[in-house]
């Protein structure tokens, strides 16, 4: 790292040597900075130095337009020091040596290379991916910050991550382990899988800070699964040309004197360089619909790690930095690196240029990407920083007042002795802590060459002609080292060549091209309409579009009289390009061919911070129509793409919100008519009376059109289960009436989703009644003779729902639900049977003339074969249904035991699968219930054996049923009864009086009486194994139920008969 030399105060006699001797150690320094760099490195080193709107002493032709804010803004410092006052990061301790050292290689960046940070990851031909930072940042810790942060952004959208100190070795090694040829192709037999997770790649979810992570479910939509194969499918076609990347902003600046109060902040975005007529505009939303939920889940997760959120924090810091630097530097000061704490050495500044390619193992939970087993493959993305910034404010009084203690106390000296750790300075304004930064300024002059900056730009001067341009040898080695050998080849191809390299960011080697070709040929079109300009404007290459400006190229040029360069800058989220393009005065007035204008792609495609960059270009933009025949403006683009954080962020600007387009049609509108509910859900949030999401949707239920029906009822099916309280705004909207007619369309797609939104929301009795006084069920009961399973199955749900309720059972019967349900039992689909016998049964609990009803309708043999099904389900409800249909009815027991249903249910008790065993158990008791001839025929098939097991069950629902049924079974005589008891045995009775369960203890009490009954032996057993106490706890009890009360009394009363066992009491 450049270490600048200690100023010393001389004598004037010895001026001119001290000059002589410091201009020979900037030299030195100097020398030595480049030392680090191979030779393309310093080539690309010198060609970005001078293709960059930051080298403001080449001619670019034209004035600059500079940014907006803090470069335009920032008032003269007449003071040698310059304070930051930045919030606090919590949990966090950051360290101002680091800040330091930021601040040194970011002058040494602007001032002399004329670079901005940034990294862009790069794909290479075999799979590696090239880290593509600006070259003034090779070697250092903001290259370092960079691609640790890019890296683990990366590893979370993947699911695959390899630490740093394992993957510099890897990246060296992993060619000759996997014997890569010159195509890029593995030639090894050896099984990839196995060489990367041995190399130290692993699944990111079992990093502790990340565990779990892809288990949890971000996806609110029940009709989407986005990791269905043909979801996947979709996505995987156009991997490689997504990305997301993060963009930091300056949110807020102040300034009074020399004092900076700022904010700053990330956004996470997504882009698609793929263009219109490769990638409709249906086939873009139906890609950001899976992004989204990939964006989400990294979002939440990407500051887990502390040093990546202590990264975060620097590179938040520099978001103001870089706009303050260039500022500085066009008021002739620099600050004083002499003055900052000693740099950190060059070995612990170590950047990677490159990162080994990755791969998901066979147990990687990730399922974002879809790969073959053992293909790795590249990342890509990047960071990058927008430079405009908030209009500058005045610091509050507060502040102003303290401007002199800032001056005095807050500079750290930089001979102070070694620490590990130099703690930033924080105090507290407006209830606020800030870390409180001050920096020392000198003068800056450009030719001063006995300084570093003067040093510095000498030996550029001299290496400029020695090493540009470059030799046909030396490209195609760079492009060898890129693309392959193959691919190279190709490139000797001018046209090929250029185009690769624009793409690429080569800018030595388009330097080199263009040299040998004509001005002319530089606006050529390619087969596809595109320009050498629009390629670098889409890949974000600053110094191609430099060298092409350069070359008296039309700033404004169209693709076939589509977009321009702005226009694909602002779609593809390339902040920088777009920035360069403003700044040369490009227009931002030109529509393309669908009459969009560049703020119109940013809305659209959902890049808040190109929108940012060009409404503060030009704020009458906000309302800007589009030139075609809707007239949309950017927040009804946003709203059509379902664009969510720039509507968040037009909302901030006070767009209009009540605006139509030329259809008619408001944000809701369009955000209905292409279901976006992440849209509709912020829209309901916002509780703007202005914008009635609920009443609108309930007005394009009732339209004509059926489009506009169709996707109402759509965006109704996921809106209803978002938010626990929404059922209750779909009510208050009067929308059940509406779903009545829809389900009177006749069309089966639009009625089976309106069931289906009706059945998620029925469970509310406020619903249930709203429907039933509607005229619903007549309405349903009619849907029953449809064919669509289906719809069926959503109408049993709903019937299920409201039958509960009041006298709905009647009111069901009465129109002939009965017969219609049990129809039904003869499809062979069980999610249909399940809910169709689910209703059966409610029908029928506590109404004799309904369980008749499912008698005469010739219900109860479905019911009785379906217990001899496989599936454990099916045999459960169905279990549960004939209890309900024989419970309390002797009529109805006999006609299910003709049935043949006995050994059905007996054989249910010998499974081993809990759940059906207690349904089969309490099938059994509703049949047993008071009827003894079907107690026999139960008792004559040994059920007694297997409910016992249920008694001896861990949960106590289990027990209990297992306890009732066996009483069931035990009838009203003594003799069966006492049969009962000896069969349950002394000690499960025991425990049963023990048990917390009132059933259990009730059933235990009558045993006991049936033991006791007329036996003087069971009296005295029952004394000599301890039951008198848990009787006698029983009665004590003041929380027994009154039943279980009387037969603990009856019990009591019953031991004592026929022998003194008073005493016991």
């Amino acid at each position: 790292m450049l270490r600048p030399l200690k100023k010393q105060a001389i004598r004037n006699e010895q001026a001119d040597e001290a000059t002589y001797l410091a201009h020979l150690a900037a030299q030195r320094n100097a020398s030595a900075f480049f030392e680090k760099y191979e030779r393309s490195e310093l080539q690309e080193l010198l060609t970005t130095s001078f293709c960059s709107w930051l080298a403001t002493k080449d001619n670019l032709r034209q004035t600059l337009d500079l940014p907006t804010g803090l470069l335009r803004q920032m008032k003269s410092i007449n003071v040698p020091t310059a304070i930051f006052l930045t919030p606090v990061e919590p949990d966090l301790e950051l360290d101002c040596r680091e800040i330091h050292q930021i601040i040194r290689e970011l002058s040494v960046g602007i001032y002399c290379l004329n670079q901005i940070p940034s990294i862009s990851l790069d794909a290479n031909y075999d799979q590696s991916t090239s880290c593509s930072l600006p070259p003034a940042y090779f070697d250092t810790r903001i290259g370092q910050m960079l691609i640790a942060v890019d890296y683990m952004l990366k590893a979370l959208w993947h699911g695959a991550y390899m630490p740093k100190e394992k993957r510099v070795r890897f990246s060296e090694l992993w060619r000759s382990s996997m014997d890569i040829d010159a195509d890029g192709i593995p030639q090894t037999e050896r099984t990839a899988c196995a060489e990367f997770c041995q190399a130290g790649l692993m699944d990111i979810s079992k990093e502790p800070d990340f565990q779990g992570i892809y288990e949890e479910n971000l996806n609110e939509d029940p009709t989407y699964d986005p990791n269905s194969p043909e979801e996947k499918a979709f996505f995987m076609q156009f991997a490689d040309y997504i990305f997301l990347k993060l963009t930091f902003a300056t949110t807020e600046v102040q300034q009074y004197e020399n004092v900076f109060k700022f904010d700053a902040a990330y956004n996470l975005c997504n882009a698609v360089r793929m263009t219109e007529d490769t990638l409709s505009m249906h086939g873009y939303q139906r890609l950001q619909q899976r992004l989204a939920l990939q964006q989400k889940l990294v979002k939440k997760y990407l500051e887990k790690k502390v040093e990546i959120r202590k990264n975060i924090a620097y590179l938040k810091l520099m978001s103001f930095l870089i706009p303050f630097i260039i500022n500085l530097k066009r008021k002739n000061k620099i600050p004083n690196l002499s003055r900052l704490l000693q740099p950190y050495s060059d070995d612990k500044v170590k950047t990677e240029r490159e990162l080994p390619p990755i791969l998901l193992g066979p147990d990687f939970k990730c399922q974002h990407f879809l790969y073959t087993q053992n293909q790795y493959f590249h990342l890509h993305g990047g960071i990058e920083y927008d430079v405009g910034t908030p209009s500058v404010e005045d610091l509050s009084d507060e502040i102003k007042v303290l401007n002199r203690h800032f001056r005095n106390n807050l500079l750290l000296d930089p001979d102070a002795p070694y620490r590990e750790h130099y703690p930033i300075p924080i105090m507290d304004f407006q209830g606020k802590s800030y870390y409180v930064i001050g920096i020392e300024l000198e003068p800056f002059y450009l030719l001063f060459k006995s300084q570093w900056w003067g040093a510095i730009n000498e030996v550029v001067s001299t290496l400029k002609p020695k090493r540009l341009p470059l030799t046909d040898i030396q490209a195609m080695d760079q492009f060898k080292k890129r693309f392959g050998y193959k691919k190279a080849i190709k490139c000797k191809s001018l046209p090929f060549g250029m185009r690769a390299a624009a793409e690429r960011g080569l800018a030595a080697i388009f330097l080199t091209f263009c040299r040998k070709t004509s001005l002319s040929s530089l606006a050529l079109s390619d087969d596809h309409g595109y320009g050498l300009i629009h390629y670098a404007a889409i890949y974000n290459r600053v110094s191609i579009i430099c060298q092409l400006i350069k070359s008296y190229l039309t700033i404004n040029q169209r693709r076939s009289f589509g977009p321009t360069a702005l226009h694909l800058s602002a779609q593809c989220s390339s902040v920088e390009a777009l920035h360069f393009l403003l700044a040369l005065k490009a227009d931002y007035e030109i529509p393309d061919e669908h009459g969009w204008l560049p703020i119109h792609y940013a809305a659209f495609y959902d890049n808040v911070t190109c929108f940012t960059i060009l409404y503060r270009k030009h704020p009458a933009s906000l309302e800007s129509e589009t030139r075609n025949e809707k007239c949309s403006t950017p927040l009804l683009l946003a709203a059509t793409s379902g664009a969510l954080d720039t509507i968040q962020h037009l909302f901030s600007l006070e767009a209009n919100w009540l605006k139509k387009d030329s259809e008619g049609n408001n944000i809701i509108h369009l955000a209905v008519l292409n279901f976006h509910t992440e849209v509709l859900k912020h829209l309901v949030e916002l509780h703007n009376p202005d914008l009635p999401v609920w009443k609108t949707l309930v007005g394009m239920l009732d339209c004509k059109e059926q489009k506009r029906k169709e996707m109402a009822i759509r965006c109704l099916e996921v809106l209803c289960l978002a938010k626990n309280n929404y059922w209750k705004c779909i009510l208050d909207a009067g929308t059940i009436p509406s779903l009545i007619n829809l389900l009177k369309s006749g069309i089966i797609y639009l009625e089976c989703i309106t069931v289906g939104v009706l059945s998620n929301i029925s469970i509310h009795e406020s619903i249930a009644k709203a429907f039933v006084e509607a005229g619903g069920i007549t309405v349903l009961i009619k849907l029953l003779s449809t064919h669509e399973p289906e719809l069926l199955s959503r109408c049993a749900v709903l019937l299920y729902d409201i039958a509960q309720l009041d006298n709905n059972q009647v009111i069901i019967a009465e129109q002939g639900g009965i017969p219609a349900l049990v129809n039904l039992l003869q499809y062979n689909i069980e999610d249909l049977l399940v809910n169709v016998i689910n209703c059966i049964r409610v029908m029928c609990i506590n109404n004799h003339e309904n369980q008749l009803k499912v008698k005469d309708a010739r219900g109860i043999e479905p019911l009785v074969n379906f217990l001899q099904s496989d599936s454990d389900v099916l045999l459960a409800v169905a279990s549960a249904a004939i209890a309900e249909l024989a419970r309390g009815n002797f009529r109805m027991q006999n006609a299910i035991a003709d049935a043949q249903v006995i050994t059905p249910l007996v054989e249910l008790l010998r499974g081993r699968k809990i759940s059906v065993q207690v349904k089969g158990a309490m099938a059994i008791e509703a049949l047993a219930e008071r009827n003894t001839n079907i107690q026999m025929r139960f008792l004559s098939k040994s059920v007694t054996k297997f409910l016992l097991k249920l008694l001896k069950a861990f949960h106590l629902k289990v027990k209990e049923q297992g306890a009732a049924t066996l009483w069931a079974l035990a009838g009203q005589t003594l003799k069966q009864q006492k049969y009962m008891a000896e069969q349950i045995g002394y000690n499960l009775i025991i425990d049963m009086l023990l048990s917390p369960s009132d059933k259990m203890q009730c059933v235990g009490g009558e045993a006991v009486i049936a033991l006791s009954k007329e036996s003087e032996i069971h009296q005295n057993q029952i004394c000599e194994g301890n039951g008198i106490s848990p009787l006698v706890r029983l009665l004590r009890s003041g929380r027994i139920a009154e039943g279980t009360l009387l037969s603990v009394i009856r019990a009591l009363g019953t031991i004592c008969i026929g022998l003194a066992c008073i005493e016991s009491l």
